[in-house]
């Protein structure tokens, strides 16, 4: 990758632009982001962040500015128009990365910490106030036409003026959002779920401590369906639906927020207002993810509706998978094939989560009175509607057993619980790191293994780590959820990726050995480390 000026060109600052270029200068590549704005965005988009995501910030140094602020969701419910509840999603269980399963935030906090963080990357370049113009395949890589932008009054979108620049990446990733210029330059199309909602968004920051007799979730009202959610601890979000015969700009007056926020007890002497727009609510997925040396990522790739809040969690989880194995291929470890596990590892993963919102969103969507009320009635008669398999990884680096179907716990997160070191109390990544990991309980996983095995293992990186009270121990298990969990799930060792989820176990100590050889089978190894592995 040297003789491109950079390893990775990520277009789009976004939330998920952002995590890209973290996750990759966090790894020491070089990386640039083009970015048309000169500052972050500034207002709220995505309220809610899960578990997965939390953990993310932990890797990134930002978890105690986004916890500072956000808000530890207990629950989100659904109600109908008469308060019956429908549906209850328990949001306050903890999660399997150590974190309370969900939290609602303000986009801008965690942003801020990311773009503070990432400005101080020593191998990173923001290049704002520039946007991507053209782009075309060079030696292997990409080569960018990027023009500086200006800002005109009275528009928030910057205009592009004559002064052009050349640069070359190694990768390109699109972070570009729904109307990602690259997808559309590259003419890639995409499956369209059938699923296209106007809906009013209005942002608001509290002026005073406020109660909320219903604080997050769904009012399915046929009237007009409503969205309630705290956005952090200082700010609020409503969403309501634009009715089929009603004009959205007539929604984007004050008098229509303040009339439909007074309908809820809201008035200016309770919010500023900070955010009022119609969105349209949409369920799309691109048909290639990767053409050449160029990724599409995040909303440019997969559009979700908001019903789960899955949209900008999957974007991040797309980027996190594509940055380490880059690192295998800029290392000189894999070949630049590992890559097209990128897609058939996310694709359906979000794709399971656009089904979920989509069935999840028919439940409000409902707006004929008595298409509503057999709704509720069959709620009341116990019925639940059809909800895929939760999501986790199916394919791509992960260990499968002889009808290609995961093995146990391969494809799930892998367990974060606090461990003690030197008399100290943190949770588990801080000691074992995110890269590669292999992890035994009550012993060290790596006893047996042959020198080649342990070769390989050094060579990605990978660390090789103990929990218990044994001598050479990597940490004390604080409250025994390690063993808990090794007992409970019949495995001696376990094997995990850089984001988190699990290649694979060991059930007794004699399958370790095999394990690390099936993991060395799926990178798409350079010939040298073929030869390390045999």
């Amino acid at each position: 990758m040297s003789t491109f000026d950079y390893d990775i060109a990520v277009i789009g600052r976004g939330p998920v632009g952002l995590t890209m270029a973290m996750s990759a200068a966090q790894l020491g590549m070089r990386t640039v982001v083009i970015e048309k704005h000169r500052d972050l965005y500034g207002l709220p988009r995505a309220g809610h962040v899960d578990h997965e995501i939390m953990r993310l910030f932990q890797k990134f140094g930002i978890v105690d500015d986004v916890l500072a602020d956000c808000y530890p969701t207990t629950e989100y419910v659904w109600v109908n128009a008469h308060g019956e509840t429908l549906l209850e999603f328990d949001w306050g269980e903890k999660s399997v990365s150590g974190y309370n399963s969900d939290y609602m935030q303000f986009q801008p906090v965690f942003e801020g910490a990311l773009g503070r963080e990432l400005a101080a990357a020593p191998t990173n370049t923001d290049l704002l106030g520039w946007q991507l113009v053209s782009f075309e395949e060079i030696d292997g890589g990409v080569q960018c036409t990027i023009a500086r932008t200006e800002t005109v009054p009275g528009s928030h979108v910057p205009v592009v003026t004559d002064e052009t620049r050349t640069i070359t990446a190694r990768y390109m990733v699109a972070c570009d959002g729904a109307n990602s210029s690259v997808r559309h330059q590259l003419k890639i199309e995409r499956d369209d779920f059938g699923f296209n909602e106007k809906w009013l968004v209005i942002d608001a920051r509290k002026k005073r401590d406020l109660e909320f007799e219903f604080d997050c979730g769904q009012i399915c009202d046929p009237r007009r369906p409503t969205t309630v959610l705290p956005l952090g601890k200082r700010h609020r979000r409503w969403e309501w639906a634009v009715l089929p015969d009603e004009d959205p700009e007539n929604l984007l007056t004050d008098e229509a927020a303040w009339r439909l926020l007074g309908a809820l007890g809201m008035g200016p002497d309770d919010l500023e207002i900070v955010r009022q727009l119609v969105y349209t609510f949409e369920a799309r997925h691109a048909k290639e993810w990767r053409r050449g040396p160029i990724f599409l990522a995040g909303d440019a790739a997969h559009t979700t509706p908001p019903f789960m809040g899955q949209g900008m969690c999957s974007g991040m989880r797309d980027v996190f998978n594509l940055a380490w194995k880059m690192d295998l291929v800029r290392r000189g470890i894999a070949e630049d094939a590992i890559l097209d596990s990128y897609e058939p590892e996310r694709s359906p993963h979000t794709e399971d989560w656009t089904r979920i919102s989509l069935e999840a969103g028919k439940v409000p969507c409902t707006m004929d009175p008595v298409e509503a009320e057999a709704r509720d009635q069959k709620f009341r008669d116990g019925w639940l509607p059809p909800m895929p398999d939760f999501p986790q990884l199916r394919h791509g680096i992960i260990a499968l057993d002889e009808a290609g179907a995961p093995r146990h716990l391969a494809g799930t997160l892998s367990l974060q619980r606090q461990v003690q070191v030197d008399g100290k109390a943190v949770l588990a990544d801080e000691v074992f790191g995110t890269g590669f990991t292999l992890l035994g309980v009550g012993r060290n996983p790596a006893e047996g293994l042959s020198d080649a095995q342990k070769a390989l293992l050094e060579r990605i990186g990978a660390k090789v780590v103990s929990v218990g009270e044994h001598d050479g121990a990597s940490a004390r298990d604080v409250d025994g959820a390690y063993s808990d969990w090794f007992e409970t799930q019949g495995i001696c060792a376990v094997l995990v990726r850089p984001d988190f989820y699990i290649y694979g176990v060991a059930r007794v100590p004699g399958d370790i050995g095999g394990l690390v050889d099936d993991l060395a089978s799926k990178l798409c190894l350079t010939a040298s480390d073929e030869a390390t592995a045999a």
